[in-house]
């Protein structure tokens, strides 16, 4: 064990030595600076063995509008992250044994073809699938999975304003804001500059806290009661009226609504699309492999 200890010891001591080496190198480049790469671009920056790195292996690397600061230590770290690389392989090299280095290469070469054949997968799909989900086909779906569907969290439609207490147009903001038909909506939007702030969106579902996190002066009381209701409530404090109408509201563990999860349905059955457009695309590769006399399969009697 001792002895297996000193020889790590030793290689990290020969690793250290040959990288403090590498401070010549390093000093060169900080005295001579920038220039001097872009009128000798192959001049080398380090050399291990019969590898040499050179200032056009890495410039185009280099983070833009960098100082010559800047520039000198992001080189000195390039240099000795590539010193540091080729000296670890070349002792790889020596000191794992060839079973070792046929497996490292093997899981390297497995990485390769699966990264390739994904690249190539993806790009056929982005191609040639169909990504065009028809409403039908969500709420077919929908209605075929209603359980799954459960609400985590309270939802809310509705409609809110703040607006000092002693605008002039009160009384008709009060008016429009409650009857709220399209005459009402156009006179708010051109009168909302007077509104310390408003959501008119009353169409949507929205989760019930962000939608009364814009109105924290009212407390928790009074929005379950406003919630529970559907209540058009009116609040008046000593600055500012808050006028909120709740149109709708459903709770945790209800059925969510098609127009509240819809774009999670269409990413559900895209995703479903596009395992099936895979499906048959490989098929038909090993197939046309098949057909073409490039793929024999030999089946045994084991």
């Amino acid at each position: 064990m001792l002895r297996l200890l000193k020889n790590h010891q030793t290689i990290l001591d020969n690793i250290i030595l040959r990288i403090k080496n590498l401070t010549f190198i390093v000093f060169f480049i900080l005295f001579s600076g920038c220039q001097y790469f872009k009128t000798k671009p192959e001049s080398s920056l380090a050399r291990i063995q019969d590898n040499y790195l050179y200032f056009d292996d890495i410039k185009n690397m280099m983070p833009k509008n960098m100082s010559k600061e800047d520039s000198l230590i992001y080189i000195k770290n390039q240099v000795f992250k590539w010193a540091k690389n080729h000296i670890l392989y070349e002792k790889a090299l020596i000191n794992l044994d060839k079973n070792e280095q046929e497996e490292l290469l093997e899981l390297v070469q497995s990485y390769k073809n699966d990264l390739l054949s994904h690249y190539y997968q993806e790009k056929i799909v982005k191609a040639l699938m169909d990504t065009l989900i028809l409403d039908k086909e969500i709420k077919d779906y929908y209605d075929t999975n209603k359980s799954n569907f459960k609400l985590n969290q309270d939802l809310v439609k509705g409609r809110y304003l703040k607006i000092k207490s002693d605008n002039y147009n009160m009384n008709d903001v009060i008016k429009r804001f409650k009857r709220f038909n399209d005459n009402d909506i156009s006179f708010l939007d051109s009168i909302s500059l007077q509104f310390t702030s408003f959501y008119f969106n009353d169409s949507i579902w929205v989760n019930k806290n962000t939608f009364f996190n814009r109105l924290p002066e009212i407390n928790n009381y009074i929005k379950n009661r406003i919630i529970k209701n559907s209540l058009f409530y009116q609040l008046e404090d000593s600055l500012e009226l808050y006028l909120i109408k709740i149109n709708r509201s459903i709770f945790r563990n209800d059925l969510a609504p098609i127009e509240f999860i819809r774009p999670t349905l269409k990413q559900v059955l895209l995703n479903k699309q596009k395992l099936e457009f895979i499906s048959k695309f490989e098929k038909d590769l090993i197939d046309d492999a098949i057909q073409q006399k490039e793929f024999e399969f030999y089946e045994t009697n084991k």
